[in-house]
C-alpha cells in the first residue's frame, strides 16, 4: 500500500470518528435534561394527578413567571410502561398561577405506576440558564376516569428542538 493510500485511509477513519463523536454529542444534547437541579416547589405545584391505565395526566400550577418550562418527561424505575418520550411543553410565555396540563401516554397499559418522577427542563428568562426540576409521585393505581384531551400532549414522541 502506498503512503498516499495509507493517508487516505487515515483521513477517512479520522473523519468517521469525528462524525461519530459529533452525532453522539447531538444525541446527548437533545435527549438530556440540564444537570443542574432546583427545588420543584420554587417553580411549580402539582394540583392534580389522574391515572387511568393508559394515560398519566398531571396538572401543574406554575409558580414563577420568570422561568419557562421547556420540555418534560415521566420516568419510572419500576415499570417501563411509565417511561415516556421527552416532549416539548410548547409554551413561549407563562404567568404565575397559570395551570399547565400534561398528559403522558402509558404503554403498554398498566394497572399501577410506582416510583414515577416528572422531570421538567426549565429556562430562566432573566439569565437564559437552564435547569431541571423533578417531582416524585407516590404509587398510584389506575381508576376508571376519562382524561380530557388537551392542546398540550406529551404522548406524541420526542420533540425537543
Amino acid at each position: 500500500m502506498t503512503s498516499r493510500a495509507k493517508l487516505a485511509v487515515a483521513v477517512v477513519l479520522a473523519g468517521a470518528v469525528i462524525f461519530g463523536l459529533y452525532i453522539g454529542y447531538l444525541a446527548f444534547a437533545n435527549d438530556s435534561f440540564p444537570s443542574q437541579t432546583r427545588p420543584f416547589g420554587d417553580y411549580a405545584q402539582v394540583t392534580s394527578t389522574v391515572f387511568n391505565g393508559t394515560e398519566f395526566a398531571v396538572t401543574l400550577n406554575w409558580q414563577n413567571s420568570s422561568a419557562l418550562p421547556l420540555y418534560t418527561q415521566l420516568t419510572s424505575s419500576s415499570t417501563d410502561a411509565a417511561n415516556t418520550p421527552v416532549c416539548n411543553v410548547g409554551l413561549t410565555t407563562v404567568s404565575k398561577g397559570q395551570s399547565i396540563f400534561m398528559p403522558f401516554a402509558i404503554t403498554p397499559t398498566s394497572a399501577s405506576v410506582s416510583n414515577a418522577d416528572l422531570s421538567i427542563a426549565v429556562k430562566s428568562l432573566s439569565t437564559g440558564s437552564e435547569f431541571t426540576i423533578v417531582y416524585s409521585f407516590p404509587p398510584v393505581s389506575a381508576s376508571n376516569v376519562v382524561i380530557t384531551p388537551s392542546d398540550i400532549s406529551c404522548s406524541q414522541g420526542p420533540s425537543i428542538e
